[in-house]
């Protein structure tokens, strides 16, 4: 480590993390280019070893580059709104970690790379410079390496003299001679128009520098001596742009720049809730963490074969559990199993020399009495069942308290939020515990997202019988489906052969070939063929509407009946996997396989759910709830003709349209009706004008004027919309019926769009979230009255707004009025919650 410095290039890494990771916030803060940044910066601390780290950014007014060249970077576009923030938060951050921080007027973060690594070689120090610029490798040297980073923020590649040479043809010393010659676009340096990278080395290689090559102009022949004859002066301003000054008037603090002080800044990072920075940085060896940062060491005790004399300790305090990611698959027998007392600094642990996870688990479980909390108890159910070990009631699940407090995350992960072990279990629990009474969130995790957690692990264990005949028939029929049609299709356009899974070939053969009016273009430049664009185009040639289709049945082959084959087990029974974490809406979703997207919309798509049935001797009971989300707007927002609709029993979709279309309601035609539903459930979506129109196939003025009327006929709707807007502004986030919170960085944007968007969350995400919330507290009801019924009903899945039950037959009327009776009592609205109940032997009967 001694006598080496890592010298960063800050905006480059901001810039290059921003754009490599998702959105990300605290508090409502943007902190994705925060993170990447950090992360970059430790890996490079942790593979490179300095004695020393600086940081170095430039400053927001121009250079004497500008002064030279008045286009110089004029092609930059402007910073994003999300990253400005950011910016003195990373300057924060740095300087609580002990991290220097140097910048200069007139001077880029370039010239400061090579003024500080130029001086400290001429110390005999050694220097990295962590940066995603391809400039910086003209500063390459013995003494110098550049550590550049590549493919988002998880790789860094070192480059020395002999490592620039074989990746790019050229010396460290030549690159200001190649870009002089080539110019660099991201910077808009011209270079000599025509002249590559390619072409740059190959003349480097044959005259050693550009001046060589601009001396022997004359005699090279072609288009490209034309072009250098006539290019001279761009290409010596492009050099001199290119150059990286070395002799800037800074100080070099070498005393206040040492790695071992990072660790300072632990109090910084837990303010922006980093944890996992916190996490790695601890970790990082040399780096001395403050007395003050520092917990009470954990003791942690071998508790081998005194199992209930050891667990006495704890009396009645709760205790938690962790066992590693990596052990709690289902056939993993190594023992990685901590348990943590209350107080968080002792700790028992089971020996692990000779004793499998299975037989830890066996010995522990049964003298557990103490209130027990774990970090996601659901896949810790799984695994105690596959041992038959008898399932505990958990007390608190850190994972479900982390999602409740940050919705938004895309990991919870333990390591994401604390150590991964028991004590940082215990920990978070103290911290969720007190955050969710602030947040007024624990009747919402206790009554609901706990309990729902072992509802769902009874479900996924239940699984849903399939007959498979059914499918692998359908399967067939798809098959042959496709065939045929790819044949007509093909036959159809006359063009010959092509591959009509290629979205890319369908848009060649369509409108490069067939002269098709194109709509259009994807990200990659080709004219898109998506289901929206085909559909406008169905008029045009009969072969469209075949390949729409083509999708369908391909899809529903490949997407649903292969995969669904593929997982039924032994007895049957195909088990998805519910995840309570995944959105931020709270809804809950389905995967491995995905029960939840099964079309319903097409008659190909609802054949699947005849593969869906009762087991012998019961039958499915399904219950859906009748327009919920249009229920809680009329509930929240308080408009008297819309709550009179539904309590009075009236088709709101007729009543809209009479009023919307100022007809009475039995001149209501079913194409009123039709787009009176997309204004309805479009409005509660934040729906646009334009969005409108593209729905109901109309002009984006007649769409405004349905938005319009819509909304001058349930005043109390336009209150609601402007009000939920306007508490998203005064406090950040949106809240639902039951108190679940969503923040909203987006209205803190300057960005238009993304401001926009915030708002139609802001207005959505109390009516959709309150579903949400609604149809998990009916699950737990329904489970618990079902259990309490002990007559082998039993829930197994959740679609939206919709709970299946499998039943005996004998008890079916019972268990219906039990659904139907929870359903629609499960919260008192100023309007009726109405539950549609059915039965049948199979999912497609019940609807």
């Amino acid at each position: 480590m001694a006598n080496k410095c890592l010298i960063v290039d800050g905006n480059s890494l901001m810039y290059r993390a921003f754009f490599a990771l998702p959105p990300m916030d605290s508090g409502g803060v943007p902190t994705n280019a925060v993170h990447g940044f950090l992360l970059m910066l430790l890996k490079a601390v942790e593979e490179y070893k300095p004695e020393y780290c600086v940081v170095a950014f430039d400053e927001k007014a121009p250079t004497f580059r500008h002064s030279m060249y008045e286009d110089y970077k004029a092609n930059r576009p402007k910073t994003p709104d999300e990253l400005v923030p950011q910016f003195d938060i990373i300057k924060e951050l740095l300087s609580s970690m002990n991290i220097g921080i140097v910048s200069l007027m007139g001077y880029e973060a370039d010239d400061l790379l090579g003024t500080i690594s130029s001086r400290l070689s001429n110390k005999g120090y050694k220097s990295g410079l962590l940066t995603g610029d391809r400039d910086a490798l003209q500063l390459v040297n013995e003494n110098v390496s550049l550590l550049f980073t590549k493919k988002g923020i998880s790789e860094i590649v070192m480059y020395t003299p002999n490592k620039v040479e074989e990746d790019y043809g050229v010396s460290s010393e030549q690159v200001t001679d190649w870009k002089g010659l080539m110019g660099d676009s991201s910077d808009n340096i011209p270079g000599i128009p025509g002249v590559g990278e390619k072409t740059a080395v190959k003349l480097l290689k044959q005259y050693g520098t550009m001046e060589n090559v601009l001396s022997d102009a004359e005699n090279i022949k072609g288009k490209l001596g034309e072009r250098i004859r006539d290019n001279m002066d761009k290409a010596r301003i492009s050099k001199v742009l290119a150059t990286i000054h070395t002799d800037v008037p800074i100080d070099i603090e070498l005393d206040n720049w040492k790695t071992d002080n990072m660790g300072a800044g632990i109090d910084t990072l837990k303010k922006y809730r980093l944890n996992s920075i916190i996490n790695r940085l601890q970790s990082l060896e040399g780096v001395e963490i403050p007395k003050e940062a520092v917990e009470k060491p954990i003791e942690w005790v071998d508790i081998s074969g005194d199992y209930e004399n050891a667990l006495s300790v704890f009396d009645n305090s709760p205790i938690a559990i962790h066992i590693g990611e990596e052990y709690i698959s289902l056939s993993q027998e190594n023992i990685n199993l901590r348990i943590a007392l209350a107080s968080g600094q002792i700790s028992l642990f089971e020996s692990a020399q000779g004793v499998t996870l299975s037989e830890a688990l066996a010995n522990i479980m049964p003298h557990i009495k103490q209130k027990l909390i774990l970090h996601d108890s659901k896949a810790f159910y799984h695994m105690l069942n596959m041992r038959q070990i008898n399932i505990p009631k958990t007390h608190w699940d850190t994972k479900l308290s982390a999602y409740l407090i940050n919705p938004q995350e895309k990991s919870y992960a333990l390591g994401a939020f604390a150590e991964e072990n028991s004590a940082g279990v215990y920990k978070l629990y103290i911290q969720h515990k007190e955050e969710l009474e602030r947040l007024s969130m624990s009747k919402l995790y206790t009554d609901i997202e706990l309990p729902l957690a072992n509802v769902l692990f009874d479900m996924e264990l239940a699984g849903f019988k399939v007959d498979t005949d059914v499918l692998k028939e359908l399967g067939k029929e798809y098959s042959y489906d496709s065939d045929r049609l790819s044949e007509e299709i093909i036959s159809s356009l006359g063009v010959g052969e092509f591959n009509l899974n290629s979205p890319k070939q369908i848009s060649e053969v369509l409108f490069d070939k067939l002269k098709l009016p194109t709509r259009k273009k994807t990200s990659g430049g080709t004219y898109s063929t998506d289901a929206a664009t085909l559909e406008s185009l169905i008029d045009y040639h009969p072969a469209i509407r075949n390949i729409l289709k083509y999708r369908q049945v391909s899809k529903l082959s490949g997407t649903y009946i292969e995969p669904m084959l593929k997982n039924v087990d032994s007895k049957n029974r195909i088990h998805t996997t519910f995840d309570q974490t995944a959105t931020a809406t709270g809804r809950i979703s389905s995967n491995d396989p995905n029960l939840q997207t099964i079309p319903v919309r097409t008659e190909l798509g609802r054949e699947i759910r005849k593969a869906f049935i009762a087991k012998e001797g019961h039958v499915l009971i399904d219950g859906d709830y009748s327009q919920i989300e249009l229920r809680i707007l009329a509930h929240m927002s308080g408009d008297e003709n819309m709550r009179l609709a539904f309590i009075n029993g009236e088709d709101i979709h007729t009543q809209t349209a009479s009023r919307v279309y100022g007809v009475p309601i039995c001149d209501v035609t079913s194409d009123m009706r039709s787009s009176s539903k997309a204004i309805n459930f479009g409005i509660v979506y934040g729906i646009s004008d334009f969005g409108l129109a593209q729905n109901i196939g109309t002009t984006r003025k007649q769409a405004a004027e349905f938005i319009d009327s819509y909304l001058s006929h349930y005043p109390g709707v336009r209150d609601f919309m402007e009000n939920a807007k306007k508490f998203g502004y005064d406090n950040g986030y949106a809240v639902t019926l039951y108190g679940r919170r969503r923040p909203l960085p987006e209205l803190k944007s300057r960005n238009y769009h993304t401001r926009s968007f915030g708002e139609r969350v802001a207005i959505n995400t109390p009516i959709q979230g309150t579903a949400a919330d609604i149809i998990k507290a009916a699950m737990v009801k329904v489970s618990s009255e079902l259990k309490r019924l002990k007559k082998g009903a039993r829930l197994i899945l959740q679609v939206h707004d919709e709970l299946l039950i499998e039943c005996p037959i004998e008890e079916e009327e019972k268990v219906t009025e039990l659904l139907k009776s929870c359903m629609e009592n499960i919260i008192e609205l100023s309007v009726p919650l109405i539950c549609d109940v059915n039965m049948g032997k199979s999912w497609y009967e019940t609807k």
